[in-house]
């Protein structure tokens, strides 16, 4: 197992100065507009660059809320005021004393100085520094490892280095993987008997069709989505069988994204993105098809196809906007501007779930009647709070996952569902897409916005590209009144996956920061931190746009236990959580293929499928991934030696609290604890024996912390 090192608290310090107009010619600048320093070093020190000192003074003034996070448990400065004089060093050294405290606090924490009231100078061109403080109690996540991901090869379907791999599924009758390259227009078969040495069978041209974006199997058919050539035109359902000989064909909405078929083989399904034209002056209605297949594929007539709109919610489009629903076009029909993207289907194929991705929304789909249940948004992840930090520049040459005052849509790709106790959850990987047309690009920067001043006096701090200036967000949500300027910072993507109650639509999982804090601090993943899927291992060139971006994502049941294997696009490899209780999710393991010492193996995986050891060749469970960029499948066996049903008692404990953060009530944990409460300053508040609850009634907004008996710390966030 490879070390885990400490894992970083962010604190940053922001100097900001008043111009006086009054100033002489002496003037006074940072040195430097960013500096780095570890929470157990002490003291860190900011400099002050002085030209042509004389007779001058200026305020140093500790700045809070909302400028600061931090406070006098994690550095001690007070404010105070700076005198000069002609004989002055121009050098100026401030000592900052950093606490090195044993607590597990958020990744980032930072507080602003502000230089004010200055007499007899005036201010250079670095008017202010951040200082970042790295915590040494957090660490990444350990995964249990009670199921992991072993490495057995890659294989290239196409052999051509310009091809794609987007799509991989398998069918256990003929042992066959079937794989889709978009930009080749490929639909490639591969022998699947013998797993370690996978060979080409057949690869069909899919040009005539008008391409191909997805591909399904069941019961020895192969459907196959394609788009029409004009893709803002209907596309079409191919059919062929395992031998990849051509079946039958029928019509589908716009742009068809995404195919299945249902668990009990009887309907295949499209998710029909339709996407507008590039200026976009044609934007085609997104829709979901159903093809019902009972009758066979040889005889398959349009008839058998249903294709349902969302024009019934054009007339709904107020509350829905109202309710977290994004629309990105405002002269579209709600209808044209979702856009369908990925299906999960119910074990008894009576409901799906769609994931509308760029509105950031979920449909539900009534599979007995072929209607449209529901439409709802999925909300926005505050990345403000603890445990939802973000690593947002790409040229700060540093690893710091801070917290910021923006919201994140979930803006998920793939999804799945299950059922715990009679409860469906649905499980999405927030991967992000921004609209990008030469008739609507929502693509923008923090530093490239005007901030409300109201609302961000810290926005020159936030505009430096050392800290948040080169983050990109959305243009279309945030400016909430008539003038230009943003009262909210919206970004699109959450970096994490995470897990819904379908009854409930609330969010009940999210991974946070999970991704991040653990390919920045484990060897030898931390040397692609938040790299590009493309031909670098540079890390950081993707901070500020999505980080790791998962987008794959499959679950498969494995004695009794349900595994959720998550791709990261952009940094690559599979995430593996044990989501059995969504209310106590585990961290299982994660596997990359990639080249962590230079570019090469796998790169950019997108689509997973899991393949059951009763459906293998060997009896074993697989894991193939299909690599959009190295155009390659990756094959990882899933081991399962370490998991029993018998030995949980073995297995470390967990703590987790439920809400958190929490408004008022009751908290809940997930197991009966002896437990004390401190408040943060490290004074004990209360204590239970065997307790199941906590009564947070009485508690002031603030942070806390539980430490059990065992001696597990959790932060309890109270509002």
């Amino acid at each position: 197992m490879s070390k885990i090192y400490n894992l970083i608290r962010v604190a940053f310090i922001i100097v900001v100065f008043t111009q006086n107009t009054e100033s002489k010619a002496q003037t006074a600048s940072f040195t430097s507009t960013m500096t780095v320093a570890n929470e157990n070093q002490g003291t860190v020190n900011v400099t002050i660059t002085l030209t042509s000192p004389t007779t001058s003074s200026v305020n140093v003034v500790v700045k809070g809320i909302p400028f600061s996070t931090a406070n006098s448990s994690d550095f001690t400065y007070t404010s105070q005021t700076l005198n000069f004089t002609s004989g002055s060093a121009t050098t100026q050294t401030i000592m900052i004393p950093v606490i090195d405290d044993a607590i597990h606090e958020q990744h980032s924490e930072y507080f602003v100085l502000s230089l004010e009231n200055p007499v007899g100078l005036t201010i250079g061109s670095n008017a202010f520094t951040t200082i970042y403080i790295k915590d040494n109690d957090n660490v990444a996540k350990t995964p249990n490892n009670n199921i992991t991901l072993d490495y057995v090869g890659s294989f290239d379907p196409s052999g051509a280095s310009n091809s794609t791999c987007e799509i991989v599924v398998h069918d256990p009758v003929s042992q066959r993987l079937f794989t889709i390259s978009a930009v080749s227009k490929k639909l490639d078969i591969i022998d699947f008997s013998n797993p370690s040495n996978l060979s080409l069978v057949n690869s069909i041209d899919m040009t005539p069709y008008g391409g191909i974006t997805s591909v399904a199997v069941k019961n020895g058919i192969v459907a196959v989505a394609s788009p029409n050539a004009n893709e803002q035109l209907n596309g079409s359902v191919v059919f062929f069988n395992t031998n990849g000989v051509y079946q039958n064909q029928v019509t589908v909405g716009a742009l068809p994204d995404m195919i299945t078929f249902t668990p009990d083989g009887t309907k295949v399904l499209t998710a029909n993105e339709g996407q507008p034209n590039d200026a976009y002056t044609v934007d085609p209605e997104g829709s979901i098809s159903i093809i019902d297949i009972t009758g066979g594929i040889a005889p398959l007539a349009q008839s058998n196809v249903t294709t349902l709109l969302f024009t019934n919610f054009n007339v709904q489009e107020t509350p829905l906007l109202a309710s977290g629903i994004r629309k990105t076009k405002s002269t579209s029909t709600l209808s044209q501007d979702f856009e369908p993207e990925y299906i999960s289907i119910s074990p008894n194929s009576q409901k799906a779930w769609v994931t509308i991705q760029e509105n950031n929304a979920i449909s539900e789909i009534n599979l007995t009647n072929n209607t449209i249940a529901d439409v709802w948004a999925l909300g926005t992840k505050d990345v403000s709070q603890p445990g939802n930090g973000m690593d947002i520049s790409d040229n700060n040459g540093q690893v710091l996952i801070a917290n910021w005052p923006i919201k994140a849509y979930y803006i998920p790709d793939a999804v799945a569902n299950y059922s715990v106790a009679g409860t469906t959850y649905i499980v999405t990987a927030n991967e992000g897409d921004e609209k990008e047309y030469t008739g609507l690009n929502e693509r923008t920067t923090i530093g490239a916005s005007t901030l409300d001043v109201t609302n961000f006096p810290n926005s020159v701090a936030l505009k430096n590209n050392n800290n948040a200036g080169r983050m990109r967000i959305t243009n279309l949500n945030g400016n909430t009144d008539a003038d230009a300027a943003f009262e909210e910072l919206y970004c699109l993507g959450s970096r994490s996956f995470s897990i819904f109650n379908t009854s409930t639509k609330a969010l009940v999982y999210d991974s946070g920061d999970d991704f991040e804090t653990y390919t920045a601090t484990v060897s030898p993943f931390s040397s692609l931190f938040n790299a590009d899927h493309t031909s670098s291992n540079a890390a950081k060139n993707r901070s500020r746009a999505k980080g790791p971006e998962p987008e794959g994502l499959t679950i498969a049941e494995l004695n009794g236990q349900t595994f959720a294997f998550i791709t990261l696009e952009r940094t690559g490899g599979v995430m593996v959580y044990d989501i059995t209780n969504p209310a106590d999710v585990k961290f299982t393991d994660y596997k990359t293929s990639r080249n962590t010492s230079a570019y090469g193996g796998d790169n950019g995986p997108e689509g997973i499928t899991f393949i059951p050891s009763g459906n293998s060749p060997t009896g074993k469970n697989y894991i193939a991934v299909a690599n959009e960029i190295s155009g390659t499948i990756a094959l990882f066996e899933v081991n399962t030696t370490n998991l029993s049903n018998d030995d949980f008692g073995q297995n470390p404990k967990t703590l987790t609290l439920f809400p958190n953060p929490a408004d008022d009530g009751i908290v809940y944990f997930n197991r009966a604890i002896s437990y004390h409460l401190f408040d943060f300053t490290g004074k004990e508040i209360n204590s239970g024996e065997n307790a199941l609850t906590l009564n947070i009634s009485q508690l002031k907004s603030g942070i806390y912390v539980v430490k059990t008996s065992e001696g597990i710390t959790k932060k309890l966030i109270v509002k």
